[in-house]
């Protein structure tokens, strides 16, 4: 035996366990290598002891020196890595005296992560193992290329911590976001390097995490007040500690994260609007809506369910989607717990009203204009001061504005009264001029209307005026149309101002009734001939009235108008007109289509000469059920999901009579499992409409019973004057592997739109790297669907071919295994990353479920982390596309560690139950408590303080609470605090348990109740000692809606199984969860209540 031999026995080996035991470890843990925080005496040491052993010769085998080498490379590269020494193996070679060769290291390096460490080893693009790349993301951030770039850094990271909030909201990834920044910095080249990426990346989600968690935002000194109940939390940060320059570094980006967040906290109150426009992009005004935590809506109509899909909508048409959200409902309101506190997006009409919809099975329910959101670009000056890297708009028409550094983009023909050298007009917006103003001064705009912005006012004071009125109800142009002259309203708590009303420049009070009709811009102006609001408005009869009525056949219908004043009508398509008739008051248009119908038809009305018209937009007046998509074409017989983004049907009364209807979405499926959703629906004098994209998640529920991702959902439409029939898919393409020629072919070139497919490759066990984007072959500069993968594929795997984000030609991800790997000891499998190379359907040994077991015992699991990178670049797949999604919803242990994992994130929670067979009150309550005991004991080994724990484990409680009402109050109050509520006797109790059933009863009393389960839970519930509610026997068509939540208790209590009364029948939860959300209310407080009984009993 050599002497090096000898030395790794006796040194090495020891040296690791000394290292491990100092830290409280027998083994090691599979975090990441800068996670032990090597001290610098220990550094020293490590490379004295690898110094003495020289080359290693016989000792590339040896464990025991392979992990010493690894170690010390990583630590290396986090204190010594300088400006010049590139990407290299040369410095370390230098440092510790050896010289290894590409074979030796291709030894080491796997021995030493992998087989010592637990480490994962990164690829190349070229699918070469990146062992250099691998070591410097183990060490964390190069520390003295930080200090020697402090500053910059600092500013970058501040930047990104100011920008993170912006881009979550666009659904931006942080590294997407971090790879921006740094690109745009003068940082050394080595933070652009993907391994650095993810670490700054980490490093920002982890302090806006940290002061979300804790409050820091409130405050003073957020750096003590952490130390105070989490003295150890900056262990988990790349950067050595044992020097004061790293512990102040991160210190200052703490404070940093903690201003950042206080403007956030202060927005989050109220429902509101912010807009902000950008040099970048100077046509697009981008809108930031803060949301309230609960919103009322007045009700429309009964919903037959208290689970309702929100969207904030511009001039009717949805921009955002806010997810579902479950209602109370009483005296014709309903009040809605939100998901989400705020959203970005940027305006397609800005000058149009912005309002919160509500709505059940696509018909809207409730509608809540939102105040301030119409925004007249182009017909008044707007005025921005600069915040940040954007402009934040704080006035339009004649104001006044604090700043004293503004930008106003004019009106169309707007021109400055009075040049001044302070202002200068620079570049356009919209088309427009823009000024930018500096200084106290006043900016006068003269054109068409006269305004005058005031810059830099101490006191600030808006008119808030506003405009009130009967409004037309139908879609029109413009926006705004009145019957009658609309008022003047000012805000209260304004004081009061003198103005005068104009419509098209000529006093309203001298008008004549036929001049103030049609088409205006109505001027509000103050007694110095100043406008302080513009708005271009329609005007028609008090009177005015109109309606829609079908024909006999489908192509045909009539447009019957009421007013006793003179109008002019025309159709913009005049070839749809095929007779008229006025009768007094009256007048009916005849209208007929060749073929099918159109969506719409355009009504102009002129009650004035002098003026333009009014245009009038309304469906075209068929009969029975017409579809169509964004295009307002014929819906397609066979679509994808994301094809009903825009699509619509609307539902016609016959001869005004109300008319039922049913729209029912049913999984087709060859092993027989029924499920199904169905609305009923009754169309009256005016068609119905039903945004059929709202019935996203419910299609995506159906999905989610199914095995595979090539699932149909047949959509039906029913009713009298015909029927309607389509079949929706996740995906129209498919990608054919030809593994011989190793090339992909598209069964579908080019979708609707003409677009051909861009596919992109990711290495499944690696969802923190890059996805590579895929060429098609050309011929003749066409794209042939054909794509070329080389023999990339064969030296790892497996890899999955997915569309890239945002991609409109939403093909079937195709699998290709690659590398076959040879077969692996069960208790090798530690991380995910091998057991997605490892997994193989259908087997017996599952590898990822092995280590989701692993996973939930152990927060500080490696396999967190992947699945955090899954979800945040690849979260725009449906979750079932991959496997170890399928296995996390099969594994109530692990799915129960995920929430405080994910902590307990809204969309998170959705995503699961939406894409998933998941029912979340028939989880086990305990598994969640034993999950909260063990990321208690993890905070523990942390250093963390008791009070911190309960803090965060409270505050994840309160979160499950806003996303499932289920788990608030009482239940919250028993989670987090372990107190019970007040016992009442059994007596009592049923009482008012009987005065919730008859309150559930009268606001019932004419909907149609889910039935699905019923005798079942009536056999379940004769079992019990205690049935809770007594149901008469001839109303068995409420059985399943007073019963479930009892059961559910039990279930989620242990008392019984979700399979004694209901088996494995697939679709079963799918209809449970129908009857959970026909009334929130009644199956949250009997849930509570029963549930609560059940742990005091046990």
């Amino acid at each position: 035996m050599s002497q090096s031999d000898l030395v790794s026995i006796f040194k090495c080996t020891p040296w690791l366990a000394k290292f491990l035991t100092r830290r409280g470890l027998k083994k090691t843990d599979g975090r990441p290598l800068y996670e032990y925080h090597a001290t610098s005496d220990e550094y020293a040491d490590l490379k004295r002891l690898l110094r003495e052993i020289g080359q290693p010769e016989k000792l590339k085998n040896d464990k025991g020196y392979a992990a010493c080498f690894t170690l010390f490379c990583s630590e290396w590269y986090r204190r010594d890595y300088g400006r010049d020494c590139g990407w290299s193996w040369d410095p370390i070679h230098t440092a510790l005296g050896v010289s290894l060769s590409p074979s030796e290291l291709s030894v080491l390096m796997p021995k030493g992560l992998e087989g010592f460490w637990e480490r994962p080893i990164r690829f190349y693009e070229s699918e070469r193992r990146n062992f250099l790349g691998s070591l410097f993301s183990e060490g964390g951030l190069p520390f003295k290329l930080l200090k020697q770039s402090d500053s910059r850094f600092q500013s970058v990271f501040s930047r990104i911590l100011n920008q993170y909030e912006q881009a979550t909201l666009f659904g931006h990834s942080t590294p997407t976001l971090v790879q921006m920044m740094v690109e745009k910095s003068s940082l050394p080249q080595v933070f652009q390097e993907d391994t650095s990426i993810e670490l700054i990346a980490r490093m920002a989600e982890q302090l806006i995490s940290l002061v979300q968690l804790y409050d820091l935002s409130t405050h003073a000194e957020p750096v003590k007040e952490l130390d105070r109940v989490h003295p150890k939390w900056r262990d988990s940060f790349p950067m050595p500690l044992d020097d004061d320059t790293g512990t102040q570094f991160l210190n200052g980006l703490l404070r940093s994260a903690s201003a950042e967040s206080q403007p956030r906290l202060k927005r989050n109150k109220s429902l509101a609007c912010l807009f902000f426009w950008s040099e970048r992009n100077p046509d697009t005004l981008r809108t930031h809506l803060s949301l309230p935590d609960e919103m009322t809506f007045p009700l429309l109509s009964e919903p037959s369910t208290t689970r309702f899909e929100l969207a904030v909508c511009e001039d009717g048409e949805d921009r955002i989607n806010l997810g579902s959200a479950y209602a109370t409902l009483e005296n014709r309101h309903a009040k809605v717990r939100l998901r989400k506190n705020e959203v970005q997006f940027d305006r397609h009409r800005p000058a149009t009203r912005l309002s919160l919809v509500a709505r059940a099975g696509g018909v809207m329910i409730g509608e809540v204009n939102i105040a301030g959101s119409e925004i007249a670009v182009g017909d008044v000056p707007l005025v921005f001061a600069r915040e940040e890297d954007a402009w934040s708009l704080q006035g339009h028409a004649s104001c006044s504005v604090r700043s004293s550094d503004v930008l106003i983009i004019f009106p169309e023909g707007g021109q400055l009264a009075v040049a001044d050298s302070h202002s200068s007009l620079e570049s356009r917006a919209f088309g427009c001029p823009v000024l930018m103003a500096k200084g106290r001064q006043d900016v006068l705009i003269k054109g068409e209307e006269n305004y005058r912005i005031r810059v830099g006012l101490e006191q600030v004071r808006q008119p808030g005026l506003e405009l009130q009125g009967k409004r037309l109800s139908w879609t029109t142009y413009p926006d705004d149309v009145f019957l009658g002259a609309p008022r003047v309203m000012q805000k209260m708590g304004i004081p009061a101002i003198r103005y005068s009303r104009f419509l098209s420049g000529k006093d309203i009070d001298v008008c004549e009734l036929h001049d103030a009709m049609g088409t205006h811009f109505l001027s509000i102006r103050n007694e110095n001939n100043e406008t302080l609001l513009r708005r271009k408005i329609g005007i028609l009869p008090a009177d005015f009235q109109i309606e829609i009525q079908s024909g006999e056949r489908a192509n045909e219908g009539m447009i019957v108008i009421h007013t006793h004043h003179n109008c002019l009508y025309a159709l913009k398509d005049k070839t749809l007109e095929v007779g008229r008739k006025r009768n007094g008051n009256k007048t009916e248009i005849v209208i007929k289509a060749e073929g099918v119908p159109p969506a719409a038809v355009q009504l102009q009305v002129t009650p004035s000469l002098m003026e333009a018209p009014v245009s009038i937009v309304m469906p075209f007046p068929s009969s029975g059920c017409l579809a169509f998509d964004a295009e307002g074409q014929r819906l397609a017989k066979n679509i994808t999901i994301t094809d009903l983004l825009g699509s619509r049907a609307f539902l016609f009364g016959k001869n005004g009579e109300p008319t039922r209807f049913t729209l029912e979405l049913r999984l087709r499926s060859n092993s027989g499992q029924q499920a199904w959703h169905e609305w009923r629906y009754n169309a009256g004098e005016r068609p119905l409409e039903i945004n059929l994209y709202s019935l996203k998640e419910h299609i995506e529920n159906l999905l989610s019973l199914g095995s595979g991702i090539d699932q149909i959902v047949d959509m039906r439409i029913s009713g009298i004057g015909g029927n309607g029939n389509w079949q929706i898919r996740r995906y129209k393409y498919s990608l054919e592997y030809d593994p011989a020629l190793q090339l992909l072919r598209s069964n579908s070139i080019h979708n609707a739109s003409g677009k051909a497919p861009s596919p992109v490759i990711m290495l499944l066990s690696e969802p923190e790297r890059k996805s590579i984007p895929l060429t098609s072959r050309m011929s003749e500069s066409v794209p042939v669907g054909e794509f070329e993968l080389g023999s990339v594929v064969g030296k790892n795997g497996p890899w999955l071919v997915l569309p890239k984000p945002g991609e409109e030609t939403a093909f079937r991800p195709c699998f290709i295994r690659g590398e076959q790997r040879p077969e692996t000891e069960r208790q090798s499998v530690l991380s995910l990353q091998k057991a997605t190379q490892l997994f193989k359907p259908g087997v017996e040994v599952n590898t990822i479920s092995l280590v989701l077991e692993q996973m939930a015992d152990d927060p500080a699991h490696s396999g967190w982390q992947f699945l955090r990178s899954l979800y945040d670049q690849f979260g725009y797949l449906p979750l079932a596309t991959f496997e170890v999604w399928r296995a996390l919803f099969q594994s109530p242990q692990a799915l129960a560690m995920s929430l405080f994992k994910f902590e307990m994130s809204s969309e998170y929670l959705a995503r699961i139950e939406a894409e998933f067979p998941v029912f979340w009150e028939f989880l086990p309550v305990q598994e969640i408590k034993n999950a909260a005991a063990r990321m208690k004991a993890f905070m523990t080994s942390k250093g963390a303080s008791s009070e911190m724990q309960s803090g965060f484990i409270n505050k994840m409680y309160q979160r499950l609470g806003t996303v499932f009402p289920t788990y608030s109050s009482e239940i919250y109050e028993w989670l987090s605090l372990a107190t019970l509520p007040r016992s009442i006797p059994p007596s009592i109790m049923k009482d008012i348990i009987q005065g919730w059933y008859q309150e559930l009863l009268r606001e019932h009393g004419e909907s149609r109740w889910p039935e699905y389960g019923g005798p079942r839970l009536y056999h379940w519930i004769q079992s019990q000692a205690d049935p809770v509610i007594e149901i008469s026997p001839d109303t068995h068509f409420r059985y399943a809606v007073a019963w479930l939540p009892i059961f559910a208790a039990a279930v989620a209590s242990g008392k019984t199984t979700y399979t004694s009364v209901f088996g494995h029948e697939p679709g079963a939860v799918f209809f449970l969860r129908q009857v959970r959300d026909f009334d929130s209310r009644w199956f949250n407080a009997l849930f509570q209540y029963c549930l609560l009984r059940n742990v005091t009993e046990k």
